[in-house]
């Protein structure tokens, strides 16, 4: 009978050492997205969506916490709905509405990271399930899996330098899901014909939207009307 116990005691601590470091290192990122009330960025997006021609294109960034983003650029682009630039950090930061357990471990560009999965406590939210490979060391979400309802799963790839300590990347390529995801009207014809070429209508492609950032500014305090104003 004691080794019984003893063999269930180790299962529930080894469970409840896991929830724990789970909750450990969301709290270290969050702690990294509260010191970021506000940034400005160069940006230099590519895409690469199949069936769709869009030009590369430069334009300046523009986040203020929680949730206010905005893109200027001439030319058209997108970003998908659940734009990770603007979502990631408000659902971290939420930590009533999730329950997180760590799934288990594996190396990434070289970084032993946690695979962290986060799920809502109720059916009524977008989010079905989201999955995070955090860094152990320099506590960084280097890759992102978030499925929604909705939208499909939108996965990311980040890369840091100079600014690892504010999770503010110098690199982020996403990966989308051509039939979720909400292109422009004057594209959606091009997407379009792909599906009808395509033998197998319930195929699933994929495109993926390259983002380099460059020249930061953060917690300058520019004025929200930068997101409401016409123009570029």
């Amino acid at each position: 009978m004691k080794p019984i116990l003893f063999f269930l005691f180790c299962c529930f601590s080894i469970r409840a050492f896991a929830g724990d470091d789970s909750k450990f290192l969301i709290r270290e990122i969050n702690k990294k997205f509260a010191q970021v009330n506000d940034y400005t960025a160069n940006v230099f997006m590519k895409f690469d969506i199949p069936g769709v021609k869009m030009n590369s294109l430069n334009g300046k960034v523009f986040f203020k916490s929680p949730n206010k983003f905005r893109i200027r650029t001439k030319g058209i682009f997108f970003l998908p709905k659940q734009n990770p630039l603007q979502n990631i950090s408000t659902l971290l930061l939420d930590t009533a509405s999730y329950t997180s357990v760590i799934s288990g471990y594996e190396i990434l560009n070289g970084k032993n990271c946690a695979i962290v999965n986060i799920i809502p406590l109720t059916v009524k939210t977008e989010l079905i399930l989201g999955k995070f490979w955090i860094d152990t060391k320099n506590i960084l979400i280097l890759k992102s899996q978030i499925t929604t309802k909705n939208n499909g799963t939108l996965e990311t790839n980040s890369t840091y330098s100079s600014l690892s300590n504010y999770t503010l990347p110098d690199k982020l390529m996403i990966k989308v899901e051509i039939k979720k995801i909400k292109i422009p009207k004057m594209m959606s014809g091009d997407l379009n014909k792909i599906a009808k070429r395509n033998a197998d209508p319930n195929a699933l492609e994929t495109g993926t939207i390259e983002l380099v950032f460059s020249n930061y500014t953060i917690n300058t305090k520019f004025p929200d009307t930068i997101f409401t104003e016409k123009g570029e």
